[in-house]
């Protein structure tokens, strides 16, 4: 692999999850080819092609199967959230995260408060959540309340109240 321009452009952790099968694929045919399927890649690769495939479908991410993530997916929420003027890196932090509850999307846009009201940011939720999905992690209300693996609440750190 030859890197022809560095920081060129960003990419989704969906279009990583695509290079990623495709690489797996291309391995896959060359060995029927050749007969000789672990002279073909190192030990390395084949640890970095399934972490990072474990990793990215492992919750809460958004690729997690079953995901609403398409060859369309990134163009459809761009026009969707376009009149917002979300910065390029507040776009594919959405994309990435999938926020579902407004404190999310208030940690990924910057100044969420001053530059949307209320209405609006309902709104930029709704549009995430029809474009990306409303199907959840472990928070899918939204209300901000961690719930951990048990189902209990978790612990305020802070100490009692």
């Amino acid at each position: 692999m030859k890197i022809l321009e560095t920081q060129s452009a960003h990419l989704t952790n969906h279009e990583v999850l695509l290079h990623l099968e495709s690489m797996r694929a291309r391995y896959a045919e060359l060995a029927q080819q050749r007969g000789r399927p672990a002279s073909l890649k190192s030990g390395n690769l084949e640890t970095v092609l399934k972490e990072l495939t474990d990793y990215l479908h492992t919750q809460p991410s958004p690729l997690t199967p079953p995901s609403a993530y398409g060859p369309n997916t990134c163009r459809e929420l761009f026009v969707a959230l376009q009149p917002f003027d979300l910065t390029k890196a507040e776009l594919l932090m959405i994309l990435n995260l999938r926020p579902l509850s407004l404190g999310v999307l208030d940690t990924i846009i910057e100044e969420m408060d001053s530059r949307f009201d209320d209405e609006q940011q309902l709104k930029i939720q709704s549009l995430i959540a029809e474009v990306l999905g409303a199907d959840g992690g472990p928070d899918p209300a939204g209300d901000g309340d961690e719930v951990n693996q048990s189902g209990a609440e978790a612990e305020d750190v802070d100490g009692p109240p």
